[in-house]
C-alpha cells in the first residue's frame, strides 16, 4: 500500500530543491483536504488516502510532467550531449588505433564518416531512450532494470559478445585493430552511460 510520503517522493524526485519543497507542501495540503472530505463521508483514513492518490493520478507520470514543466529541454539536451560525446569518443579511438597500426598516414576521418556515425548513434540511442522512458512511465515495477547501467550497458555486452565470435571464426579478417569494430556496441553503450552521468552531475551542480 502506498503512503503519502512515498507517493509525493516519487512525484518530486529529480526536481530542483526550491520547486520540490513548494510542490510537496502544495500536494500535501490538497491530498489532506481531499482525505478529510472523504473521512467526513465515512471512509477510513487508509481508504481516503488510496482514493485521494488514485484521483491525483500515476506518480511516475506526474513526475515526468513536472520535469518537463521545470526543465523543458533537459532530456533533449542530455540526449544530444550524449550522442556528440559518443561520436567524439569513437573519432578519437579510431584515430588512435589507426595511428598505432598506420603511423604517418592521414588517419583523420572524413567529415562525411563522422556525420554518418553521429546519425547512426543518434538513431540507436534515440530508440533506446524512448523504450527507457516508456518503461519508466508504465506501472510495471522494474527498479533494478531501470538503472541506466543495467538498461543501456547490459544488453550491449550480450550483443558485443555475439559479434566478437566472428573474430574467433575468421581472425585473419580482423587484423590491424579492425577487431575493435566488433566491440563498437558495448564501447558505445559504456560511453553513453558515462556521458549521461556527467551531464546529470553538471546539471545538478548548476541548479
Amino acid at each position: 500500500m502506498k503512503n503519502l510520503d512515498q507517493y509525493i517522493d516519487v512525484i518530486v524526485e529529480g526536481l530542483p530543491l526550491e520547486e520540490k519543497e513548494d510542490i510537496r507542501e502544495e500536494m500535501i495540503q490538497h491530498l489532506n483536504d481531499h482525505m478529510n472530505e472523504l473521512m467526513i463521508k465515512g471512509y477510513s483514513e487508509q481508504e481516503s488516502l488510496q482514493i485521494a492518490i488514485k484521483a491525483f493520478g500515476n506518480e511516475k507520470k506526474m513526475n515526468w510532467e513536472m520535469k518537463i514543466a521545470v526543465y523543458p529541454f533537459y532530456k533533449i539536451s542530455r540526449f544530444l550531449w550524449n550522442t556528440v560525446f559518443v561520436t567524439l569518443v569513437f573519432c578519437v579511438l579510431s584515430y588512435m588505433i589507426m595511428e598505432h597500426y598506420n603511423p604517418g598516414a592521414d588517419n583523420t576521418a572524413p567529415l562525411s564518416s563522422v556525420l554518418e556515425g553521429f546519425f547512426i548513434i543518434f538513431f540507436i540511442a534515440g530508440m533506446a531512450e524512448l523504450i527507457y522512458e516508456a518503461i519508466q512511465l508504465s506501472s510495471v515495477k522494474m527498479k533494478y532494470i531501470m538503472n541506466p547501467w543495467v538498461f543501456f550497458f547490459t544488453p550491449s555486452i550480450f550483443i558485443g559478445g555475439i559479434m566478437f565470435l566472428a573474430y574467433f571464426q575468421n581472425p585473419e579478417q580482423y587484423q590491424n585493430g579492425i577487431w575493435v569494430d566488433l566491440l563498437v556496441v558495448p564501447i558505445g553503450a559504456f560511453c553513453y552511460v558515462i556521458a549521461r552521468q556527467i551531464f546529470n552531475q553538471l546539471f545538478k551542480r548548476s541548479i
